[in-house]
């Protein structure tokens, strides 16, 4: 995977991320089912997320979804956007590490 930058808009929100900071879904698919990725895939670079945290903002409390994003790619997206959830465009995004979720990609990967 080349290490350009890829840019995407969603909701009025900015972001640029280096596609490295997750992992290559397509090489995690190679040696696991697409069921078993699918739970562990970055809401922002649609790769298998490293050093996966849970976006817990109050505003989403009602989604039954978990929010998943790898930390570098949220970061990055907090940075170049005064802090705007990516999720729904609010301010003060607020996000919790998620050891479980990281203790099951060790295995896979």
């Amino acid at each position: 995977m080349s290490d350009a930058k890829e840019d995407n808009t969603t909701e009025g929100v900015f972001f640029s991320f280096n596609q490295q900071s997750c992992f290559n879904k397509d090489w995690i698919l190679q040696l696991n089912q697409p069921k078993v990725v699918d739970d562990f895939i970055c809401l922002i670079c649609k790769q298998v997320v490293n050093n996966p945290v849970e976006i817990n903002c109050p505003q989403h409390e009602d989604m039954e979804e978990t929010l998943l994003a790898g930390e570098d790619c949220l970061k990055q997206v907090l940075s170049n956007n005064n802090n705007i959830c990516p999720v729904q465009s609010h301010t003060n995004c607020k996000y919790a590490k998620n050891k479980l979720a990281k203790r099951y990609i060790n295995d896979l990967i």
